[in-house]
């Protein structure tokens, strides 16, 4: 079965800008050398956990309890250390959230994701297949696929290009090659930066591989 058939066997209610920009990207996951079912299972295994499942264009920075907000970006789970007290101005209300935790309002993430200008914490949040994110990271990705990301951060999630910079973020990973030793602690680990959601991307990992597989039992996990 073809990757982009796959995907939307897995997961067919994803946004069509995924299921066509797959289909549009073929000849560059061809070039890219991710065939058989342990590359394709762990590549798609990231991409939907990072879209959920293919709903999400765009990291949502629209929360409406100050509980789960603080889970994700307060004191002691984020480094933007939000706080109770300013938590409430906050919820619903994204452009100034993205601000706080990616912005200026976050000057060490900030200078970490390349963000230099008031405004650019929310225009370059996470975007497309692996949630590129980071005026920097736009920056970088649009020179390698010939796109001005920076200049238009909405092109990211184009079906045209919207798998594009996963695709060169795998390659530049050397992921294929991880793919191949089943280590998916260490893709999450160049995908995301950390260990988020690792749980969760072996669930999809399992779910991909059944049908890639052909039904084979899911193989064990690298441990390191």
């Amino acid at each position: 079965m073809k990757i982009d058939e796959l995907y939307a066997d897995v997961a067919p209610n994803a946004k069509d800008n995924y299921k066509s920009g797959l289909k549009l990207a073929m000849t560059a996951i061809d070039n890219f050398g991710i065939h058989g079912p342990l590359r394709t299972s762990h590549f798609l295994a990231q991409v939907l956990h990072e879209t959920g499942a293919g709903q999400v264009l765009f990291e949502n920075l629209s929360y409406s309890t100050q509980t789960r907000l603080l889970q994700i970006f307060g004191v002691g789970n984020h480094s933007a250390a939000i706080t109770a007290e300013e938590a409430p101005g906050l919820l619903h209300n994204p452009v100034a959230l993205g601000e706080r935790v990616y912005g200026l309002g976050n000057p060490k993430k900030a200078k970490e994701l390349g963000n230099t200008s008031a405004g650019d914490g929310y225009k370059y949040r996470g975007g497309g297949a692996l949630q590129t994110t980071g005026r920097a990271a736009y920056r970088a990705m649009g020179t390698r696929i010939g796109v001005n990301l920076e200049a238009n951060p909405a092109l990211i999630v184009d079906p045209s290009h919207i798998f594009l910079p996963a695709l060169q973020e795998w390659n530049d990973g050397h992921l294929n090659a991880v793919a191949d030793a089943n280590n998916i602690r260490r893709i999450t680990l160049v995908i995301n930066g950390g260990l988020n959601g690792l749980a969760e991307r072996k669930q999809w990992f399992a779910k991909v591989w059944k049908i890639a597989s052909n039904g084979q039992p899911v193989p064990p996990f690298a441990t390191s």
